[in-house]
């Protein structure tokens, strides 16, 4: 019931058909990243040396690189591993006993790997709102702009943005810094969070935006 090996195919660029409702503008003084799940064992399914996996590590790069440069704070979420039935629910009836202890499946990727600066929070359902305390850290840095990227579109990603939105936040899913099970569930994933609770840009949209509102960013 683990998550298959995911056959390479091609990380969508703009797409026409992809339209958002919202004219938001992500804004470095109101801005959070969250970065979802970046961790071995959710990428192991991917091809190393292959898309999507290639442009989702190299665009979740340079949010982050961008966001730590503006000092835009950064969080990360990880599922934990070795879950008591309890603490799992019914996630382990759709896909099993989840990632253990050992590093290689729960240590975030070296790519991303967080800073002093982050904060990393226990995410235990699709959503990283649930059980963590994500909506009160927000809060404390006085954000309420929230731009998402990390693994699965459709699964944590979207259901992290509609939970979002139902805060009161501004959501911004990175099309490009986001990854699936498939080029169609990712390409529907975007389409349905463009058509009710998120503006879909690509991380050169984003990043664009962010240093836009920022213009001594580098000096």
């Amino acid at each position: 019931m683990d998550v298959p090996v995911i056959h390479p195919y091609p990380m969508p660029g703009p797409d026409p058909a992809v339209e958002n409702r919202v004219d938001w503008v992500a804004d470095p003084e109101r801005a959070a990243l969250l970065i979802l799940n970046m961790q071995g064992f959710f990428l192991r399914p991917y091809a190393r040396g292959t898309s999507p996996l290639d442009a989702l590590l190299a665009n979740c790069s340079a949010l982050l690189h961008t966001c730590r440069g503006l000092r835009v704070p950064v969080v990360h979420t990880v599922q934990p591993g070795t879950q008591a039935p309890g603490e799992r629910g019914l996630l382990t009836d759709f896909w099993g006993k989840g990632l253990d202890d050992v590093l290689e499946d729960a240590a975030i990727v070296s790519e991303l790997a967080p800073d002093v600066s982050g904060a990393v929070l226990s995410a235990w359902r699709y959503s990283a709102f649930f059980g963590s305390g994500l909506e009160r850290q927000l809060r404390r840095l006085g954000r309420d702009q929230l731009v998402i990227c990390g693994v699965y579109a459709h699964l944590g990603c979207v259901t992290t943005a509609v939970d979002a939105f139902s805060h009161n936040l501004e959501v911004f899913l990175a099309a490009d810094a986001v990854a699936d099970f498939s080029a169609r569930e990712h390409r529907a994933a975007l389409a349905w969070a463009a058509s009710c609770c998120a503006a879909v840009k690509t991380t050169g949209q984003l990043t664009a935006e962010l240093l836009r509102a920022a213009p001594a960013y580098g000096a």
